[in-house]
């Protein structure tokens, strides 16, 4: 059942691979739990204390109130599937509630921090250097999801028209204006890398391959830390550093919307808080008064 419940998620819901990937990761340490834990093989016999069970013996693992919840989800919506397909009589999930998460606020790079990330002087001055300078350029000058930029192809560039078409979640595609200064380095790309006229993706391995998600996280982290100290290294903290920059230099919550790729509002507001949060830091170390 759970293979046809991947094939459901990649065919009709049309969510990505790492995100399926995730999904079935998540409901097979359930089903896992049930059959060793509670001495179920047939997810359609679980009740809600077996759930619960297992809701509890995350939160024992350790893992954060965050993690549990989309673990949740994902159950929530395999249960959903198997109701669908009339092999459920009583879904086990059905009103229990997500636990309560503490208000995360992830700090972006400063400015000074990502002029230094971007600084030619980090980088090696061959293919490879450009090409991790270029890298880190991207995902900061349009705010890009690692998926986004690992789907970027050649014919994904419009440099007539300075723009760039993005394929984000559940294949929805949006264009972003480029900027001078990313075309020039696209240009410096394509002539580092003639391989990516007769390729579908825009960014290469050492060995030519296609960059997979654990060499760019590679890439991106070690970068990162040679110039923060902050907590998160990822390919994502740039994307929240490109929103955050953004809403600190005057651009409105649509716009940012837009741009990110975000299908509502709501989830671009927490860059309204962490930039609240950057706003109350200055303040503290600037007034008169503190």
């Amino acid at each position: 059942m759970i293979l046809k419940y991947q094939e459901y998620l990649l065919f009709e819901r049309r969510l990505s691979k790492a995100t399926v990937i995730a999904y079935v990761k998540d409901i097979s340490q359930y089903l896992l739990f049930l059959e060793f834990q509670i001495g179920l093989n047939n997810p359609a016999k679980a009740n809600r204390p077996h759930v619960r069970s297992w809701i509890a013996s995350l939160v024992d693992l350790g893992l954060d109130h965050r993690s549990v919840n989309r673990k949740l989800s994902a159950l929530k919506g395999f249960y959903k599937f198997l109701a669908e397909v009339e092999e459920l009589d009583k879904n086990p999930t059905q009103s229990i509630p997500s636990l309560k998460e503490k208000k995360r606020l992830v700090r972006a790079l400063t400015k000074d921090e990502m002029n230094s990330l971007l600084n030619e002087n980090l980088f090696h001055d061959d293919r490879y250097g450009r090409r991790d300078r270029f890298i880190l350029f991207t995902l900061y000058a349009f705010g890009l999801r690692r998926s986004e930029l690992l789907g970027l192809q050649n014919i994904s560039i419009d440099s007539g028209a300075r723009k760039i078409r993005v394929l984000g979640k559940r294949n929805k595609e949006r264009e972003l204006p480029c900027i001078p200064e990313w075309l020039e380095l696209y240009k410096i790309h394509c002539h580092d890398w003639p391989e990516l006229q007769s390729k579908k993706t825009l960014f290469f391995d050492e060995n030519g391959n296609s960059l997979d998600p654990r060499r760019l996280y590679s890439i991106v982290h070690s970068y990162i830390k040679r110039v923060s100290n902050i907590d998160s290294k990822s390919p994502h903290i740039l994307r929240h550093t490109f929103a955050t920059h953004l809403l600190d230099m005057g651009a409105d919550l649509s716009s940012i919307r837009e741009l990110l790729g975000h299908a509502n509002l709501s989830a671009t507001q927490i860059y309204t808080h962490a930039s609240m949060e950057h706003l109350k830091s200055v303040y503290l170390k600037s007034h008169p008064g503190s």
